[in-house]
């Protein structure tokens, strides 16, 4: 009983965080910025925009406006002559709204497994402001410590037929859920950008 009350309070506190406004300020900027790095980004557009669905919990409903206003208010004209479309989407409803990125607030695995799959219908970006949501199949968050990088999983890019440009993958950190593969690309990544600067 002991330890289920544990689990119980460990798992309330993790869904239960505080979302950081200056982290929601990067994300911001990011959000349709990683998207257009996407080299077939334009055959995925909505009438020529691109669809934003940011996914809460009724807890962070705050957050999720806090977001749409943010992002509304860095791109008011848009991005590269496209304009964006900005939804709030409570989780239980993502499954009716399609879109070219879906932004995750944090909540339990079953909800972020269905917005993963809901993203794969209509080869969608994963965006999630927990990095540690990469475990279950998102593609792109980030991590804040001395630098800004973003964390991508390039096994869930490509399950989502997205193909980012080298630029992207060279300023960021690769995902992987095995430390033995993550190590070599991050040695594979310091051996491009060595063989680059000579």
């Amino acid at each position: 009983m002991k330890y289920l009350f544990l689990l119980f309070i460990f798992t309330t506190s993790l869904f239960s965080l505080s979302i950081n406004e200056s982290l929601l300020k990067i994300h911001a900027i990011l959000i349709p910025k990683i998207y257009l790095m996407d080299y077939e980004f334009k055959q995925k557009l909505y009438n020529n925009s691109v669809l934003i669905n940011l996914v809460y919990d009724k807890k962070s409903y705050k957050d999720a406006l806090s977001l749409k206003n943010k992002i509304s208010a860095k791109y008011k004209n848009g991005i590269k002559k496209h304009s964006l479309k900005i939804t709030l989407v409570p989780y239980s409803e993502v499954q009716n709204h399609d879109a070219n990125i879906y932004y995750l607030f944090p909540s339990n695995p079953k909800n972020i497994k269905k917005v993963i799959k809901k993203a794969q219908s209509n080869q969608a970006l994963t965006f999630s402001y927990l990095w540690k949501d990469l475990e279950h199949g998102v593609m792109v968050s980030v991590k804040v410590g001395n630098k800004i990088k973003p964390i991508i999983n390039l096994n869930a890019t490509k399950s989502n037929k997205i193909t980012f440009r080298p630029v992207l993958l060279d300023i960021s950190n690769v995902y992987s859920d095995n430390k033995e593969s993550r190590d070599k690309l991050n040695i594979i990544k310091i051996l491009n950008s060595n063989i680059s600067v000579v």
